[in-house]
């Protein structure tokens, strides 16, 4: 899948989430908040992903299997 197709199907999901894609983003969530990656930007009032730079509160919604939609591979769905 191409990175801005993932990027603008999970900000899409993350407005309207079907339950199935909440119960994940809030699995992957718990796991974002025990990451040494995650990271406060006061500039933009938000958590991000370390390693690539998403705000978590999108990159929890990521289409992509958890493996694959997690850059340390820390996401089993």
């Amino acid at each position: 899948m191409l990175k801005i197709v993932e990027i603008a199907k999970a900000w899409i999901a993350a407005a309207n989430p079907t339950p199935e894609q909440q119960v994940i983003a809030e699995y992957r969530a718990s796991t974002c908040d025990k990451c040494p990656h995650r990271n406060y930007v006061t500039a933009i009032n938000t958590f991000v992903c370390g390693k690539c730079g998403c705000p978590l509160s999108k990159k929890i919604f990521s289409p992509l299997p958890g493996q694959q939609a997690c850059p340390d591979k820390r996401w089993e769905k």
